[in-house]
């Protein structure tokens, strides 16, 4: 038998019971909700039959003034008497429902019509100038202007009888009231006993045929996860012993898991090792790169000094060539001859080895400065990028205005860097701005920063933006290479200074890179670290991720 079943019968029985339970109390609190419903009614119909006096009353001390004072101010009035028909209005709706009640109602009615007959009688007597008629009349019926009058009397009498009525009627609803309370008690207590009784019977009966084999199944789950030894499996057809077969396939996969993951950890450990030597090796060898370049550019230079004071000796000398062949007494064929030489071969070529030479000169200045970049010690500070900026910008306004160009800038967020190599970054990628304008449009150059978490970023990200000429789609990923230039007849350059921040900017542990369209504009974005903690991360990636492998086949294992 199925857990469901097992548990649909557990529930059922005192399912059942219980239900029954829920139906005498629910019939018991309906019973008991009636009958204070009728016990307020009985008590609102109390209340409201006492209201009917207050009219009468009023209008009567109204007539008795009148016929005293011979004044009809307040007679004219019929505001008592709307209250009085508004009061029996709600009463006789209130007593719908009672034919007994309702037949006294309208004998009240009768008797409240006969005083008002009688009561507009005297003040029309009144209103015609009989008040000594009206004082006589009441002297011979043996009442007086100032006491009850017969007919107050008779609605008195037939008031109080409805309010008798009605009380009698309120003490056997309370008693009712208080009937259907007990019940209700008796009955609450019933179910609440036949709750306990029956989560009782459940209990000792789940506890007798599956808390067993559940305690089973947990100490097997138990030692799966701490990666003891099991017990034999739970015997049955239910759930229970299914789910302790899936507990023991799974203890053997996951020793056939850990078995796997060792060897997995172990091939990795050694990959780590082999990649750390790689890795050192690389070091190595870029810092003789590094230290090569520099020696041969260092030595190159030598040979390129000597080449251009010897070029402009032999320019100086061809120059008092020409002045000595002037002055000499050779023919006139002779001497434009050997001017034709010298000016057609001897200063071109001179002039030719003359750039050769301070191209050369200049690339070797390019590696030189690639070289030193992997070389320099770093300072790294809390910086100010907006003072650092400023300061570029200020340092460019001669170029700026004669571009015609304007630059904004926004707030920008502090960054960790070594100060002389940051302002080299801002200041390299806003002279490229500047420089690759375009010529037909109005200069525009907007600095700002990427929105990110704000004091909680590890790095900001900053950027250059402008309307200028723009790179092809073709040439993006080629610029950040060395000796690469685009748009060489705009501005003068060896094509090492996109390369050069690029280095700088990864020994920051940061990025560059660009986004443009050529003919509209380009934008440079360059990522640096907000702190010293971001400043450090870069180095640790790559053992960070070793150490992230490590981890998570350790916790397979385990």
């Amino acid at each position: 038998m199925k857990l469901f079943t097992k548990g649909l019968l557990l529930v059922a029985v005192p399912g059942i019971f219980e239900l029954v339970l829920l139906g005498l109390l629910f019939k018991s609190q309906q019973d008991a909700t009636e009958a204070e419903v009728w016990a307020v009614h009985s008590k609102n119909v109390i209340i409201q039959v006492a209201e009917v006096r207050e009219p009468l009353l009023l209008q009567s001390a109204r007539l008795r003034r009148g016929i005293m004072l011979d004044d009809l101010a307040d007679l004219d009035k019929t505001d008592l008497w709307d209250d009085l028909n508004q009061e029996l209005t709600e009463l006789a709706g209130m007593v719908s429902d009672n034919p007994g009640q309702r037949q006294a109602l309208l004998r009240i009615r009768s008797a409240i019509a006969d005083y008002r007959e009688w009561s507009d009688d005297q003040v029309n007597m009144l209103r015609h100038g009989r008040r000594a008629e009206v004082i006589e009349g009441l002297r011979q019926n043996g009442a007086s202007p100032l006491s009850s009058s017969r007919r107050l009397e008779t609605i008195r009498v037939l008031v109080s009888e409805f309010i008798a009525t009605e009380e009698r009627l309120d003490i056997a609803r309370t008693k009712v009231v208080s009937d259907a309370r007990r019940i209700q008690m008796i009955t609450m207590i019933m179910a609440v006993l036949g709750s306990i009784i029956a989560a009782a019977a459940a209990t000792w009966i789940f506890t007798r045929n599956v808390g067993g084999r559940l305690k089973v199944l947990t100490n097997n789950a138990r030692e799966l996860s701490s990666g003891g030894r099991m017990a034999e499996r739970v015997t049955g057809d239910d759930e229970i012993s299914e789910l302790d077969t899936v507990l023991h396939q799974t203890s053997l996969r996951l020793k056939q898991a850990e078995s796997e993951a060792r060897r997995y950890r172990d091939e990795i450990e050694q990959r780590a090792r082999e990649l750390a030597v790689v890795n050192d090796n690389l070091q190595r060898q870029t810092q003789d790169n590094e230290m090569f370049i520099y020696s041969v550019s260092h030595d190159l230079r030598s040979p390129l000094v000597n080449l251009q004071g010897f070029s402009k000796e032999l320019n100086h000398a061809a120059h008092e060539l020409h002045d000595v062949i002037r002055a000499s007494p050779l023919p006139d064929d002779h001497k434009k001859r050997i001017q034709s030489i010298l000016e057609e071969d001897v200063e071109v070529s001179l002039k030719f080895i003359r750039t050769a030479v301070t191209r050369s000169a200049a690339i070797i200045d390019a590696m030189l400065r690639l070289s030193r970049v992997g070389r320099v010690e770093y300072q790294p500070v809390l910086l100010n990028i907006n003072l650092i900026v400023e300061r570029v910008i200020d340092a460019m306004q001669g170029t700026i205005r004669e571009r015609g160009a304007s630059v904004t800038m926004s707030a920008l967020p502090p960054c960790h860097g070594d100060p002389t190599a940051v302002e080299q970054i801002f200041g390299n990628l806003i002279g490229n701005a500047v420089n690759y304008l375009d010529a037909n449009r109005p200069g525009k150059i907007e600095i700002g920063t990427v929105p990110d978490d704000g004091p909680h970023a590890q790095f900001h990200t900053y950027f250059i933006k402008d309307n200028g000429l723009g790179i092809p789609q073709a040439y993006l990923g080629k610029m950040f290479s060395a000796f690469h230039r685009l748009h060489a007849n705009v501005a003068q350059g060896e094509g090492v200074g996109l390369a050069l921040i690029k280095r700088i900017v990864m020994r920051h542990n940061g990025k560059i890179w660009v986004e443009s369209e050529e003919g509209r504009g380009s934008t440079f974005y360059v990522s640096l670290p907000a702190n010293a903690q971001a400043h450090e991360l870069g180095s640790d990636n790559q053992i960070n991720q070793i150490n992230q492998i490590n981890q998570a086949l350790g916790s397979v294992t385990t």
